[in-house]
């Protein structure tokens, strides 16, 4: 990379003397594997598709205006264009070899026309520092495999009873929110719910102390928020309403008033409504079981699921697109936190694009499984290192989506009902608990130079074949973080003044989410019905948070950022884990419905 102006600002960034060193001494600048050299890389071999149409139905394919040739760029060159780095290989090979269904063709067709017709807009508008080619070619690929995909599972013998109530857009009870909203875009965000995604924003902006505050930004990822909550719901002309608002309050969204560039922002959106539009357009079955029989070469549907997260807008300050090996690792990790966590919910709202449910398949014994799962948090684990890496010693902080995706699960909507999910497992299996310790403890004991050398996107497919890595030296970077699961509301650092490193005004409530999230959940004397109580009382101290940073003056300043880094290694924690449970039970046992009484464990 060639030297720029842009320069993260690494003292600000806190490290224990343990947690540096440890980084330092990963070498993973010399150790990293590229996907090509992983032990798994024949589970992608496999054409799929052969007798599907000629790509030329394609209707994005021709471009009515040229990409405008590179230009610089203020900041930083990460590739051809100033801010998009080259496609990883891997992914390339995949699309080459990807060849739609014509069924897909036929159903993406209206809604990839118009995605192509507003490409064409930014092309005539662009600065030359988005590789808009390469943006359109991801998202319109991401828009036709994820068709395929709910095709495939729309063949399914046993569908499942679609639960309306759990669905995001039907959500509510989420003015946990709202001082939040206010704090980030200096506006009303009504419904509330759109608010998480400015959230996120800060979540990830804290991950480097990011100095650049500007409220655009937070207005736009709003934004993406009115479009992913769009649809068959009762928040559509709240939705709206906002819309205008947010774009008449703020009108230097319009890139001519600042001389910038956001068009990042704008394909995101427009991914967002046709990929929305595309499976609206028509009812789907989905199966009940976690699996979707798809199909499809393993490293399009990771590649798909990395993609439709839109994690590329937050990625950086700039807009800034990592579309490289690691780039794409960070992508990848954006999306399956969410997809561990949301796998119960994925499987009764008929959401088939979530990595659980598109790369392990059906049939596992509950040993298996559970081995299975330790190996996607382990290798979670060690991409969260790899981006805290490149972000301390690489000047580059892509691994801020992967790190912020689960705080953004923990605080988000709670028709998600994360603890109520919880209760729901726990209760029909007794030997819940020993799942989820037995997890952490392989996971523990995976976390090392070896693993940390392997990209998460061969991580996950060793998972599918359980297979091991050499022996080699644990990394001490996590030393912390195991200490606060295994110490629980023991741990020192938590009676400490600034628990976490939080300022004071906010310690009570950093010490009173990790006493929920740890001592409290592991109380066995807990009363039936504690899952909705614990969702309540973390959204109660979550809004307190928001209310408080609001009354400090109305705008990001450094107490936001370090509560944001202290809720996001609270958001790693035990509950986290316990996820991972759920999720090895419904791969072994099937998900057991909201609705469905408690019953003895198989």
């Amino acid at each position: 990379m060639a030297t720029t102006e842009f320069i993260i600002n690494t003292r600000g960034m806190r490290y224990s003397g343990n947690g540096l060193a440890a980084l330092k001494n990963s070498k993973l600048d010399t150790i990293l594997k590229v996907h090509d050299a992983c032990k798994d890389r024949a589970l992608t071999v496999k054409l799929i598709g052969t007798n599907s149409p000629d790509v030329a139905e394609r209707v994005w394919l021709g471009k009515e205006e040229e990409c405008r040739p590179p230009q610089p760029a203020k900041g930083r060159h990460i590739g051809k264009y100033a801010l998009t780095t080259e496609l990883a290989p891997w992914v390339k090979t995949a699309l080459e070899n990807y060849r739609p269904s014509k069924q897909a063709l036929e159903l993406t067709r209206p809604f990839a026309a118009e995605y192509h017709d507003m490409i064409n807009n930014e092309r005539a508008l662009s600065t030359g520092w988005h590789d808009i080619d390469a943006i359109e070619l991801t998202y319109q690929s991401t828009l036709e495999i994820c068709a395929d995909i709910m095709l495939a599972a729309n063949k399914c013998d046993d569908p499942v009873h679609f639960a309306a109530q759990l669905h995001a857009s039907n959500a509510g009870g989420d003015d946990h929110f709202l001082p939040w909203g206010r704090l980030l875009t200096g506006l009303t965000c009504d419904p509330p719910i759109v608010a998480q995604f400015p959230f996120y924003l800060l979540m990830c902006q804290s991950f480097t102390l990011e100095p650049d505050i500007v409220r655009e930004n937070f207005v736009y990822s709003a934004l993406t928020g009115v479009d992913w909550a769009r649809g068959q719901n009762k928040f559509n002309d709240r939705i709206a309403a906002f819309e205008r608002l947010a774009r008449a309050s703020v009108p230097s969204l319009d890139d001519t008033e600042v001389h910038g560039d956001r068009c990042y922002w704008r394909l995101s959106l427009a991914y967002i409504r046709a990929m929305n539009d595309c499976e609206n357009s028509r009812a789907f079955d989905a199966p009940r079981e976690a699996a979707v029989d798809h199909g499809l070469d393993l490293d399009l549907v990771i590649f798909a699921r990395a993609l439709d997260t839109i994690g590329s807008s937050y990625m950086g300050r700039d807009g800034a697109s990592f579309l490289d090996d690691q780039g794409m690792d960070s992508l990848i990790g954006c999306g399956l936190a969410n997809d561990v966590m949301d796998l119960h919910t994925d499987i009764f709202t008929g959401e088939t694009r979530n990595l659980i449910r598109l790369v392990y398949p059906s049939g596992y014994s509950m040993p298996h499984a559970i081995q299975t799962m330790s190996t996607v948090l382990s290798s979670m684990l060690c991409e969260i290192l790899r981006g805290h890496h490149r972000a301390r010693l690489s000047n580059r902080e892509d691994g801020r989506i992967s790190s912020s995706s689960p705080p953004y699960n923990f605080c988000r909507a709670r028709h998600r009902r994360i603890f109520e999910t919880l209760e729901i497992y726990s209760e029909r299996y007794p030997q819940f608990w020993e799942w989820v310790w037995e997890i952490y403890n392989n996971a523990k004991a995976q976390v090392t130079a070896a693993a940390l050398a392997e990209p998460l996107v061969c991580g996950l497919k060793r998972a599918v074949t359980q297979g091991s890595l050499p022996a080699s030296p644990r990394t001490t970077y996590f030393k912390a973080y195991w200490s606060m699961i295994e110490d629980g509301v023991d741990q020192a650092d938590m009676k400490s003044a600034r628990p976490l490193g939080v300022p004071p005004s906010l310690a009570s409530i950093i010490r009173k989410i990790h006493n929920l999230w740890h001592g409290q959940l592991l109380d066995t004397s807990k009363a039936s019905g504690w899952g909705r109580e614990f969702d309540s009382k973390s959204d109660k101290l979550f809004g307190e948070a928001g209310e408080i940073l609001e009354a400090q003056g109305g705008s990001v300043n450094d107490d936001a950022y370090r509560f944001c880094i202290a809720y996001g290694r609270l958001s790693m924690g035990l509950p986290y884990v316990a996820y991972h449970a759920v999720d090895a039970i419904i791969m072994a046992y099937g998900a057991v419905a909201p609705w469905e009484e408690v019953l003895e464990a198989p």
